[in-house]
């Protein structure tokens, strides 16, 4: 559509003859009468429908990557990007030019077509191929927008909420309007939520709950918890509870993978919905505020969220029946100290188990309290039990659904989540900065790892690769993320997560002249690597299983990896790493083991690098989470070339074969690079950069 597309003059003539014609600006009101609006109910279910099948396929993502990412490259092949889409697109103009009705069909026809086209990218994951769809169709729909009008306006503002857009929402309707759709409204005032204008989010939210829509009333109750009306956002949240029972599933992170349809709640829960359901928002605004690389907003939400909880602790208690339960199902729990809960998001992804070795270390530093951590684990949810075992002498694990179901609503009053711990002056201190924290302390008082993987399953795991073929004395595991397993691969706003394999073939030459094997991690989307000389490409292997990737995990002599969760799982291990290509807007708690390089991240207004110092402080780390983020800052990440991963594994492995001098034997470079991260001396915890890197890229320190 976009080659040699009439694009201005279809917007002239469908200002006059298309949709929108002749609409007036919209009329300003004050939020005083945005409850008086009346919604048409049946839009409204559809529009709300259509919000729930989003949720219900994004909750699916991982599983339809492959259908949505073929349906994805084939709407841009075939339409968007395609000689048809222009011809369709001239047609249209001469139809309409002529006063043919099939001008207006084809004006429909359209519309439809490039909505239709962001949903299939945004199943995709692809945020700016939805976009660039809904781009093009406010440049040629652009009276319907205007209007607020007909299925294009709908999709335009829909789509850029779902893809975070809420600054060019906030820009496009920047004052009180009457506007008669539920989806523009519900998308504008979530806009206005996160950008800080609850008055106005108030007055498109009311609009849209005045449907009765439940999704509405927590959203205009989510306003209200987050200006600090708790009365009001009770009311609100009670009503969404009404209009679906089993909403009021307690939620503390997005990786639990919580699914409201299987839940049934209890009375007590039910009565007391909308109190206990603040503590939830809060939590929910907070992990949205943090994905869209708002570091105050992030942490402002959460310690409201935990304020709260503390209140609803003082108000209710765990009854004493359930503890009961949790103590005849533990060997360890002990009966003088309190009840943590850790929800089942601490076992969901393998990285999230490693989470609780830091957990236990700030226990231990007494940065958190002493207690009976109990985690929420049912089957169905461990992503990897072998690992998770390992953490049964530190924890009680309750494995039983039931009873899972019977503690979860209890995580409002006594739950613990891994995105932040209670801080001072209103602002809590991310999670991830106090186990970094910790790691520190617990290098400097040379404390060993607090779990060990047992020697049975070492035996086991050296055998079966032996049987595979592989016989060298020594490897490497080496992961090489590459966006497949999360759906963040190319065309994605997260793709800087990932690495091009290509770049890691001298690196992987570095250790098989060594007499070295490399053990590729992973999972079978990744591109296969089974004719690289010295390689075996476990990831694709019939050798596959939890057992393996905890022993390959452990048993290795070098850990390869970067910024993902596998590197938290391997680091709770003890396993020397070497950590390439890293970027992340969180502070990482690696152990002193560890030597990494980072992405540096380049200004291309002012074309040059930007130093450490810039980019691991606030605001601008929390940024680093998104490219398009960044890329509105004028800022791009650039990947480790093949030469910085190669040298950076030459350096690892002179270090641990005592040939080389570590950075850590002090010096200079040393004394540089701390002053340099004076401001944020914890940022990478107990670990160190490779040289050679600080030496290509001197600007990293200045």
């Amino acid at each position: 559509m976009t080659t040699r597309a009439p694009i201005g003059a279809l917007r002239h003539l469908l200002s006059q003859h298309g949709p929108g014609k002749g609409a007036p600006a919209p009329a300003a009101r004050g939020p005083s009468q945005a409850k008086q609006q009346s919604v048409s109910r049946p839009k409204a279910w559809l529009t709300a429908t259509a919000f729930r099948l989003y949720a219900f396929l994004s909750a699916r993502r991982r599983q339809l990557l492959p259908l949505t990412t073929r349906a994805a490259d084939l709407v841009d092949r075939k339409l968007i990007m395609a000689p048809a889409g222009a011809s369709l697109l001239r047609l249209m103009q001469r139809q309409l030019a002529s006063g043919s009705p099939v001008g207006k069909l084809l004006a429909r026809l359209t519309s439809t077509t490039l909505a239709a086209a962001a949903q299939v990218h945004l199943a995709a994951s692809r945020k700016p191929s939805a976009l660039r769809a809904v781009r093009m169709l406010n440049l040629i729909f652009r009276s319907s927008v205007r209007s607020r009008s007909g299925v294009g306006a709908q999709a335009y503002f829909a789509t850029l909420a779902l893809c975070s857009a809420y600054g060019r929402i906030v820009r496009e309707v920047p004052r009180p309007e009457t506007i008669d759709s539920f989806a523009i409204n519900f998308a504008v005032g979530v806009a206005h939520m996160y950008r800080g204008n609850p008055a106005l989010a108030a007055h498109f939210l009311e609009a849209a709950a005045a449907s009765g829509d439940g999704n509405a009333l927590r959203k205009l109750g989510a306003v209200y918890a987050l200006a600090g009306n708790h009365a009001r956002a009770a009311e609100c949240l009670a009503a969404s509870v009404a209009q679906d029972p089993r909403s009021v599933m307690a939620h503390q992170n997005y990786a639990g993978g919580y699914d409201p349809s299987t839940y049934t709640p209890s009375r007590w829960e039910l009565d007391n919905a909308g109190e206990l359901l603040i503590y939830d928002n809060l939590i929910q605004l907070g992990e949205n505020f943090y994905h869209q690389g708002r570091y105050a907003d992030t942490f402002r939400s959460y310690q409201a969220a935990l304020d709260h909880q503390d209140a609803l602790a003082r108000k209710w208690s765990i009854p004493e029946a359930l503890i009961a339960r949790i103590a005849a199902s533990s060997k360890i729990f002990d009966p003088a100290l309190p009840v943590r809960l850790l929800g089942y998001e601490w076992v969901t992804l393998i990285g999230h188990i490693g989470f609780i070795d830091c957990h236990l270390r700030m226990v231990a530093m007494g940065m958190l309290p002493r207690a009976n951590y109990v985690l929420l684990a049912p089957p169905n949810k461990v992503v990897n039990q072998p690992f998770l075992r390992l953490f049964a002498p530190h924890v009680t694990i309750i494995e039983d659904p039931a009873l899972v179901d019977e503690l979860l609503p209890y995580q409002r009053l006594v739950g613990d989540q891994f995105i932040a711990i209670r801080g001072k002056d209103g602002l809590a201190e991310p999670w991830a900065h106090a186990a970094s924290r910790a790691q520190v302390a617990w290098a400097e008082q040379q404390r060993g790892p607090i779990v060990k993987v047992a020697p049975e399953l070492i035996d086991a795991g050296a055998a079966r690769l032996r049987v595979a073929g592989v016989t060298a004395d020594w490897f490497v595991a080496m992961h090489i993320r590459e966006g497949g397993y999360h759906g963040d691969g190319p065309g994605t706003t997260r793709q800087h997560r990932s690495a091009d394999v290509g770049d890691y073939m001298d690196a992987i030459a570095a250790v098989t002249a060594r007499g070295g094997a490399v053990i590729r991690l992973g999972d079978p989307s990744m591109t296969p690597l089974r004719d690289v000389p010295g390689v075996f490409d476990y990831a694709h292997s019939e050798l596959k299983s939890a057992e393996m990737d905890l022993y390959l995990c452990a048993a290795a002599r070098l850990f390869v990896g970067t910024t993902s969760g596998l590197t938290t799982a391997v680091q709770a291990l003890g396993t020397p790493m070497l950590l390439v290509n890293c970027i992340s807007n969180d502070c990482q708690f690696w152990h002193e083991r560890t030597d990494f390089t980072v992405r540096p991240v380049y200004d291309r207004r002012n074309r040059r690098y930007l130093s450490l110092k810039e980019t691991y402080n606030q605001p601008l780390q929390a940024l680093l989470i998104d490219t398009a983020v960044l890329a509105r800052h004028g800022l791009e990440i650039h990947p480790n070339t093949a030469a910085d991963i190669s040298e950076a594994v030459r350096y690892k492995l002179d270090c641990l074969d005592g040939i080389g001098r570590p950075l850590r034997a002090g010096g200079p470079l040393l004394e540089h690079y701390r002053s340099t991260l004076a401001d944020n001396p914890y940022n990478f915890g107990a670990a160190l950069p490779v040289p050679a890197l600080l030496d290509r890229l001197p600007e990293l320190l200045d």
